[in-house]
């Protein structure tokens, strides 16, 4: 599956980017508001995915969200961890997936999901801006948790979230992927809670244009 970069670059706050994909719109936002036709899951680190059946509808708890439902962006916030955005024939979604998320399994969850109205295998999935290796310093157990994903230097021990979720998604089938290269932590101009305790969050969404 193959995409369109119709706009990319910085504003004078953050990231403003898109991409279109026949008719589903990918979009990236660090200055963004919440209207009448976006759905925000109340995310909370769980493998928890939303199927949105139905608009308007009341946000639930979840950390991942599918539709098949028109002109209706489903976004997830994130401010360090990877939000995954997948889109399928018919189908699309969005995950926000934090280590936590990862290691629960949101991502296999909401492939599973999705499995039962598209085929894995011709599924395009992006991953929006997140914590890389350059900064992301973690705990002795992540070495148990992301075997594969971790990296020591100078006694410290690092992990690139976008490689281990590249990799789990590469397991479970999907072929596709496409991935905005940024650190959070080290781009100033996104929004990290790692780096400042960020209240700010980035806005990364889908949509199926009517």
């Amino acid at each position: 599956m193959r995409g369109e970069d119709i706009r990319e670059g910085k504003e004078v706050k953050g990231l403003n980017y898109s991409s279109r994909l026949g008719n589903k719109l990918i979009e990236v936002k660090t200055s963004w508001k919440e209207h009448g036709r976006l759905y925000l899951p109340i995310q909370k680190h769980t493998n928890r995915v939303i199927t949105l059946t139905k608009f308007p509808a009341l946000p639930l708890i979840g950390d991942a969200v599918v539709t098949n439902l028109r002109d209706v962006e489903l976004g997830v916030r994130t401010a360090d961890c990877v939000p995954v955005v997948l889109i399928g024939k018919e189908w699309v979604g969005v995950i926000h997936a934090g280590w936590r998320g990862i290691a629960s399994g949101v991502i296999e969850k909401t492939i599973e999901r999705l499995a039962v109205f598209e085929e894995v295998d011709k599924l395009f999935a992006f991953l929006g801006p997140a914590a890389k290796s350059c900064c992301y310093e973690v705990g002795s157990e992540f070495r148990r948790l992301f075997p594969g994903y971790v990296e020591e230097r100078e006694g410290k021990l690092y992990m690139d979230l976008h490689r281990a979720v590249m990799g789990e998604l590469r397991e479970l089938g999907v072929k596709s992927v496409g991935v905005l290269e940024l650190c959070t932590v080290c781009t100033q101009e996104l929004p990290s809670h790692r780096r400042d305790r960020s209240q700010e969050r980035m806005l990364t969404s889908v949509r199926i244009l009517g």
